[in-house]
């Protein structure tokens, strides 16, 4: 095991530890809890975790309407309210972060507007 002093900080997204920051408030998708406990705990063995929820960070609240990235780039959310400049907000934060703590890697929710893979605001920097 590394020390605490040299260990890498490792970015991962608030939801996945457990806390109920996804936009209905809940720790779960579609009736599955979100995180894997078991994969949290190995993780803070060698890493140094720096957990963080780019919608909150860039002024959303928890709950929130759902939300998701149009065709043009946009986040549009459900109630039809656009919030690009939020999740845009989020992510320069989220990049501000990476930059001064050097984060190579991240364990990022798969289907957020946020850090969904090849769709995501913070995926796509």
């Amino acid at each position: 095991m590394m020390s605490e002093e040299k260990a890498e900080y490792v970015l991962v997204s608030l939801c996945l530890l457990g806390v109920p920051c996804r936009f209905h408030g809940k720790r779960e998708v579609m009736g599955h809890r979100i995180g894997r406990p078991s994969l949290i705990a190995r993780l803070e063995k060698r890493y140094r975790l720096l957990p963080l929820c780019p919608e909150q960070l860039g002024g959303l609240t928890t709950p929130r309407p759902a939300a998701e990235v149009i065709s043009s780039g946009r986040v549009r959310a459900k109630d039809g309210a656009d919030v690009t400049e939020q999740y845009e907000r989020g992510t320069e934060i989220v990049l501000e972060i990476v930059e001064r703590y050097g984060i190579k890697r991240a364990w990022l929710l798969k289907d957020s507007p946020a850090c969904g893979r090849g769709y995501g605001i913070v995926q796509e920097r």
